[in-house]
């Protein structure tokens, strides 16, 4: 049908205020994700329209880690550069390789 989804959405990484205030303010590039929990692997890792799950994350973040000032990241995100696990043909190429 078409090759790319179209349009734009909302998103919320949760993380470190000062990790946070360093991407806004162009001080530091964000930095794909490359921990052995990330089960899609090396990448960025935003919830779509859901600030409240980002800052949750940023509060109980996964293993030992603990932030001291938990803080959420948000960015609008183009779909065309997303991997939609809801479309067969993009599950199905995560499923086999």
């Amino acid at each position: 049908m078409y090759s790319s989804k179209p349009g734009l959405i909302i998103g919320f990484h949760g993380c470190e205020e000062s990790v946070r205030d360093d991407i806004i303010s162009g001080k530091t590039p964000m930095r794909p994700s490359e921990n052995a929990h990330d089960w899609l692997g090396r990448g960025y890792y935003f919830w779509e329209n859901n600030y409240e799950r980002a800052l949750d994350f940023a509060q109980n973040p996964p293993g030992k880690k603990k932030y001291d000032r938990p803080a959420v990241l948000g960015a609008v995100i183009d779909l065309q550069f997303c991997l939609d696990l809801l479309e067969t043909e993009y599950l199905n190429w995560v499923k086999y390789s």
